[in-house]
């Protein structure tokens, strides 16, 4: 039995917890939030952090400047504006790519030696500034993990993580009503991406009990709140409340276990067809899961799922996509080349290790999927 985990980050729930943390002051009297553009017109969120840091006397410098696939660059430019600023820590609100900016931010401004080419070796063992999340959609999971997904530009984009032991957030600040400013499509994709790291997570090499442990309570918080909101809305607060929730017991599954080939393939997906994240990672978690039933037992996940067959699970899922998605249709030749960096971005890390003619298949039948 393996149950060995290291996950510090600190959690805050329920409805109005930024306003109420109370605790920024701990980390400093100055702060850097980081932010997506938009973010002020979307819903409070914030504000809110604003509001919180000025009643603590906290100056603050606001980045509302974060990309969706954020870059190394990007990186690097901010991190000159907070070292510049002086700030003793860091705020980022938003999705997965506006916490991840903020995590790289944080490595990048408390070591200066680092370098765009470097920054990817950085030691484990590296200082960060303290970083504080607050996440505005369910399913990156980024507040309780250290790594961030960083994109780096060429004819064929790829993502790479940089991490170290030091990179958790400090405090995760989880109101899902900040959630409800996501429109339908947003809401599915982020869902489906918490139902794959779940999966992901729990057919690991890497993990262990806690994987199987967070990763099948995501399922059962997830799957029935992700069909009830696609099939009749229900009560739309508590829909939004456990996908929440079941985001976050999905990134603790993955930050023991990791992910696997539905991600490193998904990312081709995303940067190449203009994809959100979860769309493009959940057009690969039926043939996962299909190819990890013939060598393991998935009955405990299946039943999670509230599922009876490996075939059902696939049909169900590639429905809900359906609704909202189309597949891109790859030739032989975009296969072969997506496979090739997919091979480079440890397709083989966890569970299934795959060639790359196996992942030239699996690219083609994910594609097939789109002319049924």
């Amino acid at each position: 039995m393996k149950y060995s985990v290291y996950s510090p980050t600190e959690i805050y729930s329920g409805a109005g917890c930024v306003l109420s943390f109370g605790k920024f002051s701990e980390y400093g009297k100055k702060c850097a939030v980081i932010t997506g553009k938009n973010m002020y017109k979307k819903n409070s969120v914030l504000s809110d952090t604003l509001k919180a840091l000025e009643n603590e006397n906290i100056s603050c410098l606001t980045i509302a400047e974060a990309e969706n696939n954020p870059s190394v660059k990007s990186v690097f430019d901010f991190s000159n504006r907070v070292k510049e600023f002086g700030a003793e820590f860091i705020i980022g609100i938003g999705g997965g790519s506006s916490m991840d900016t903020a995590k790289a931010v944080a490595i990048v401004a408390a070591n200066d030696y680092l370098t765009e080419d470097t920054v990817f070796s950085v030691p484990s063992d590296a200082e960060t500034l303290p970083v504080i999340l607050i996440g505005t959609t369910a399913g990156t999971g980024s507040e309780v993990m250290p790594s961030a997904v960083l994109t780096i530009p060429g004819d064929i984009p790829i993502k790479k993580s940089v991490k170290t032991k030091k990179s958790y957030a400090k405090v995760a600040l989880c109101d899902f009503t900040y959630t409800s400013s996501m429109p339908d499509n947003i809401t599915v994709s982020t869902a489906l991406d918490s139902v794959c790291h779940a999966i992901e997570a729990i057919y690991s090499k890497r993990g262990g009990e806690w994987s199987d442990i967070y990763g099948h309570a995501a399922l059962k918080k997830v799957i029935p709140a992700l069909f009830d909101f696609v099939e009749n809305k229900g009560k739309i607060e508590s829909i939004r409340e456990d996908l929440y929730f079941g985001s976050i017991l999905a990134g603790l599954a993955i930050n023991d276990g990791g992910t696997s080939f539905p991600h490193s393939m998904g990312y081709m997906i995303t940067t190449m067809h203009d994809t959100a994240h979860g769309f493009a990672c959940a057009v690969f978690i039926g043939q996962f899961l299909e190819r990890v039933s013939k060598i393991s037992d998935v009955s405990e996940t299946l039943r999670a799922c509230g599922m009876s067959s490996v075939d059902e699970f696939k049909n169900k899922i590639d429905l809900l996509i359906s609704k909202y998605y189309t597949r891109p249709e790859l030739t032989s030749e975009q296969a072969k080349k997506y496979a090739e960096l997919a091979m480079k971005m440890n397709v083989n890390n966890n569970y299934l290790e795959l060639t790359q003619e196996n992942c030239e298949d699996i690219y083609l039948e994910m594609s097939r999927g789109a002319c049924k």
